[in-house]
């Protein structure tokens, strides 16, 4: 069984647990099985405003017990880190047209996974097409164009 000893997580797959979408069993499995768990303050406060527009005001209380529960620890996003995001910013944000189109969102999952040297926990097609490692990939899911980047379990 492959396990990691840390990772980076996105919104995505907190926002894909928080509405039970079909992945959310993968996430909640393997990120249960991460030794630690890291999430940008930016992408934290990003998360809470995903969860209120799709759920309302009262699932902010959730998110922030899923993020509990899940120990993920928020780092924070400062001065120093500015260089780091302009330049994952300038490679692979939507309006610089890149291969892998990111929001301004995922290049704060992107620039902490990159800072820690760590995977990211992710879903959809957007980092697929980056450097970023895949935390999922790793751990042995097939999460392709085809399968518009969700997690599939490969036969093992």
């Amino acid at each position: 069984m492959k396990m990691l000893d840390a990772a980076v997580v996105d919104s995505s797959v907190l926002i894909c647990i928080a509405k039970g979408e079909p992945a959310a069993h993968f996430f909640l499995l393997e990120m249960m099985r991460t030794g630690k768990l890291f999430i940008s303050a930016v992408t934290h406060a990003e998360v809470l405003l995903a969860t209120m527009s799709v759920q309302g005001e009262g699932a902010i209380e959730a998110m922030e017990g899923l993020i509990a529960s899940l120990k993920i620890e928020t780092v924070d996003f400062c001065a120093n880190d500015v260089p780091a995001y302009k330049d994952v910013a300038t490679k692979h944000h939507l309006k610089a047209k890149p291969p892998g189109p990111l929001n301004m969102g995922d290049v704060f999952s992107f620039q902490l996974a990159t800072k820690l040297n760590l995977p990211l926990f992710f879903q959809g097609k957007d980092f697929l097409k980056t450097s970023v490692r895949n935390a999922m990939t790793m751990l042995g899911y097939a999460m392709t164009e085809q399968n518009l980047g969700v997690p599939a379990k490969l036969d093992m």
